[in-house]
């Protein structure tokens, strides 16, 4: 690093400068007071960190000084020179003669008045900024200077704003994390409206002397609040704060960009107005008042209120309230027509502006989106002596399905995936309950118990919550509904069960089954009872596409066609499954389409590789209030596709920063695994396994690794475990193939490689591994078989790694090296992370005889992780002649790796 001398104390001149004193310090470097030797003028002097010199960060800022120079506004401070020598870059500035607006509050007595003058200058300089295309980014009372003439200006406007050099978790986006607004605290980009948000925060601690999301040093945690909770309503801390004021800050606060302000100058006019409006009206000793007593201790404020602020405050309310019938009768704002409006209109009409008032400024608040809350159904169970178990299946689905249906009308409410619930495997007992709440992360759980007799049932609906927000303590019956049904109409059951819904949280649920015969419900009830408990299959689609359209505008039937239709094409990557789907979804989506149809649509895209069309969704979904946690889970879910597995990593961790769940530690453990990073996977499994101890894919994950790392008898333990808990999981049985495999078992191994593909038999990457143990056993003939079936039947567009994978490894056993060779170049092209990828390319290499490509890739598989048990292998004897592999084998713990093959050569 460059030991810079604008960073030391004893820094005397900089170019024509002469350096008087060093007057601060910030992240970027220290900042001097210095006296222009030419101009005979007071400046200050911002020199970075030598850290920061990489070029094209030098050019960046550089380039961002000359814009700024450009600015020349009595509210923002004044750029004057720029100074680029080998070993400094420092900016000359304005000199502010005065203390920053967070200091200042601090040490004066502000009136209400001087404060919006404030608000009024700042906007006034922020839209000249805007109108330049300049962001700050920073906004915040510390970053605006309030000089001797008591004037305030915007300082650090946009200079490295743009660049984060040593990101954590809590600090991985630019900006301070108090003032951020919530697209800049998840890392997305920005607009001049992140500005606006972060304006809204700063004058809400201006007018009401607390932070519109609550005080906290906890970074995290006010991040959370900034991007999911709603913002404190500002009469809390400061009752008599005009309605207007607070209806702005109401705008400014929101969460979508697209509800605040559209235009920064529109703001200023705002500010200006209502600056000038209550600078003449009779209750600024009110406000005042109202903002020194928030940081009074209790006593003092009961004291306060006691001594007749409420009858000042009566007066406040009425004249706010004429200034809003003005501005809804469009007349121009001046002192001249206020006081005439005061004088020609009566009382009566003063009190009816000041209900609509009170209305609006409550409706203002109202809608900032709720806290999210989370809620997870378990599946009913259900108790009877005389009735059929097929009848009572579908019982236990009409019920659990109208449940689902009826939280995805709450507003403010996110259904838990059903997956989601099942992997988790837990009982319905005390234990398994608190099991579910930790590792779904959930506000709430609805359980339900159905007790029948023979046609008629006693259904018991119960929501449960926790002891308090923090989740936790034991869960509570918050309410619970009973309710008696017939079993002759599953339809109906469907019916009743939603209308108690809505009466357990106090809505009236829109009914989903009205429009609907009780003999199409069934058709897709019994469709739905197979495909969670057999998978999918070309029948259930075909179920459902003989539904009549009303039934198939059902959310829940979409929902399911699409599971099937994804499931099936990735099981047999027959692209008429996604054509399919997407006639389904296009022909029987309404003209208005809920957040839960456009997840279909995007998860369609997903599987298409249409991305564009994806971001399109997304986009869509975020404008219908969805949770932040699920946008950052649905921009991975993209990420994974794309293979960009570090962006996945990022998205998923901040998701887990919002809501930790068993299943987002788990797709974080496969983001680390796909990019070969198997210790950190490992570390987040586990995480997994804690909350949720029978989570069957967390402990197929932990297998995986097992193997990867050479520790079969661990690996076995757990895939058999992940067996019990899903025996039909192909993937499962071929990975618990592989360990046999391995372990030279080639009987054991083939065995469960036929029952993997007996379940999925078109599968590539069950052929390749079922056509190894053939050659393992010395079947050449049959081995051959299905590596060629492999090459014939896989076409080379649009396929995914693992079927590339499955076609570069069976060319290179048939000793078609140069075709081998093109689609390995394929692969690497589109997954040159994965530890897989690396493999099959020594396994290519060194069955082509290229042995210095197959030991170089030999050795960073090695160093990504894989235990040097896969290189047992008959198909990598011919190394041994290399002592380059020879001496790799021993640097990894197996010296006697070639000694027996040597021996018997």
């Amino acid at each position: 690093m460059i030991n810079s001398p604008q960073l030391t104390k004893d820094l005397k001149q900089i170019g024509h400068y002469d350096i008087l004193r060093c007057i601060g310090r910030g992240g970027m470097g220290l900042v001097y007071l210095a006296r222009d030797t030419r101009l005979n003028r007071e400046v200050a002097i911002k020199c970075l960190r030598s850290e920061l010199f990489e070029p094209h960060y030098r050019e960046r800022f550089k380039r961002e000084a000359l814009l700024l120079a450009k600015l020349n506004h009595p509210y923002i401070v004044q750029i004057y020179d720029f100074i680029e020598t080998p070993d400094q870059l420092a900016l000359v500035m304005e000199f502010v003669d005065g203390q920053n607006l967070q200091l200042h509050l601090r040490e004066h007595i502000v009136p209400f008045c001087q404060r919006m003058q404030w608000l009024t200058q700042i906007a006034q300089g922020l839209a000249v900024a805007h109108d330049t295309g300049i962001i700050h980014r920073d906004l915040k009372a510390e970053n605006i200077l309030i000089n001797k003439r008591g004037e305030a200006k915007i300082s650090d406007l946009g200079i490295a704003k743009s660049q984060d050099f040593n990101a954590t978790l809590t600090d991985h986006v630019t900006g301070s994390y108090c003032s951020m607004s919530p697209e800049q605290a998840m890392g997305e980009e920005l607009d001049s409206r992140s500005d606006l948000f972060s304006f809204g925060i700063m004058a809400y601690q201006l007018l009401c002397n607390a932070h519109p999301f609550g005080e906290t040093d906890n970074k995290l945690q006010l991040m959370q609040r900034i991007i999911s909770h709603a913002p404190i309503p500002p009469t809390k801390h400061n009752p008599g704060l005009p309605q207007e004021i607070s209806e702005l800050m109401g705008q400014l606060l929101s969460k979508n960009p697209d509800n605040r302000p559209a235009n920064t100058h529109w703001l200023a006019a705002q500010c200006e107005k209502l600056s000038e409006l209550f600078l003449v009206t009779s209750f600024e000793p009110d406000i005042t008042q109202a903002l020194q007593q928030s940081q009074q201790t209790p006593r003092q404020k009961i004291i306060a209120s006691d001594s007749g602020i409420h009858t000042t405050r009566k007066n406040t309310k009425q004249e706010h309230a004429t200034f809003d019938s003005i501005r809804k009768k469009e007349t121009p704002l001046t002192k001249q027509n206020f006081y005439a409006y005061i004088k020609t209109n009566s009382v009566t009409v003063i009190l009816g502006s000041l209900t609509l008032l009170m209305l609006v400024g409550v409706g203002i608040w109202q809608l900032q989106p709720k806290e999210p809350r989370y809620v997870a159904v378990l599946p009913p169970t259900l108790s009877t002596t005389d009735m059929q178990e097929s009848q009572q299946e579908l019982v236990k689905g009409a019920v659990y399905d109208a449940i689902q249906q009826s939280v995805l009308q709450l507003d403010g409410y996110y259904l838990i995936p059903q997956n989601e619930i099942a992997d988790i495997n837990a009982n319905s007992s005390k234990e398994g309950l608190e099991i579910v709440r930790r590792a779904t992360a959930a506000d709430e759980l609805i359980t339900t118990n159905i007790q029948c007799k023979i046609e008629a049932c006693t259904i018991n609906l119960t929501r449960l919550t926790p002891d308090n927000k923090k989740q936790e303590g034991r869960l509570r019956v918050k309410d619970t509904k009973t309710v008696d049904v017939l079993t002759d109409n599953y339809l109906s059951v469907a019916t009743i069960v939603q209308n108690n819904m809505g009466a357990l949280y106090s809505e009236k649920m829109a009914s989903a089954f009205n429009e609907i015969d009780s003999t199409e419900y069934l058709s897709f009830l019994e469709a739905n009872r197979s495909y969670r408990e057999k998978g999918a299959s070309h029948e259930l689609l075909n179920v459902l596409d003989g539904l009549q359209r009303q039934t198939k505008k059902m959310l829940a039937v979409q929902t399911l066609y699409t599971e099937i239709s994804l499931d099936l094409h990735y099981e047999t990557k027959n692209l008429v499954f996604l054509n399919n789907l997407e006639i389904f979804i296009t022909s029987n989506s309404g003209s208005k389409k809920s957040r839960d149809s456009i997840f279909n649509q995007y998860y369609l895209q997903i599987a298409q590789n249409n991305f564009e069309g994806a971001t399109k969704s997304l986009e869509d979904i975020k404008q219908l209030n969805a949770s932040f946690s699920s946008i950052n889970e649905l921009h991975a879910y993209m990420q994974m596709a794309k293979k960009d597995y570090s962006s996945a990593i990022e998205f998923y961790k901040k998701s887990n920063s919002m809501r930790t769940s068993a299943n987002i530690l788990y797709y974080i453990a496969m983001a680390y695994w796909y990019s070969a990073d198997t210790v950190t996977a490992k570390l987040y499994v586990e995480q997994a396994l804690k909350l949720s101890p029978n989570f069957y894919k967390a402990i197929s994950l932990y297998g995986s690794i097992e193997l990867l790392e050479g520790n079969i008898d661990r690996a076995i333990t757990s895939f058999k475990h992940a067996a019990l808990k899903k025996p039909n999981d192909m993937y499962n049985l071929s990975h618990l193939g592989l360990c046999y495999l391995l372990l030279k078992n080639y009987t054991e191994a083939n065995s469960l490689f036929n029952r993997a593909l007996n379940l999925a038999p078109q599968n590539t990457f069950l052929k390749l591994n079922k056509a190894d143990s053939y050659d393992l056993m010395g079947d050449k003939t049959e081995s051959r078989k299905i590596y060629e079936s492999i090459v014939n039947s896989t076409k080379l567009t649009g396929v995914t790694n693992e079927e590339l994978t499955s076609v570069t490894q069976a060319y290179a056993h048939l000793g078609r090296f140069s075709e081998a060779l093109t689609v390995l170049q394929q692969l690497e092209k589109l997954d040159s992370q994965n530890i897989e990828t690396t493999y099959t390319a020594a396994l290519v290499h060194t069955l082509a005889s290229n042995n210095s490509s197959a030991i170089l890739n030999i050795s960073n598989t090695l160093k990504n992780g894989m235990n040097k048990i896969w290189f047992s292998f008959p198909w990598f004897n011919s190394l041994c002649k290399d002592d380059k592999f020879i001496d790799l084998m021993r640097q990894y713990g197996e010296p006697s790796r070639c000694a027996l093959h040597n021996n018997q050569q």
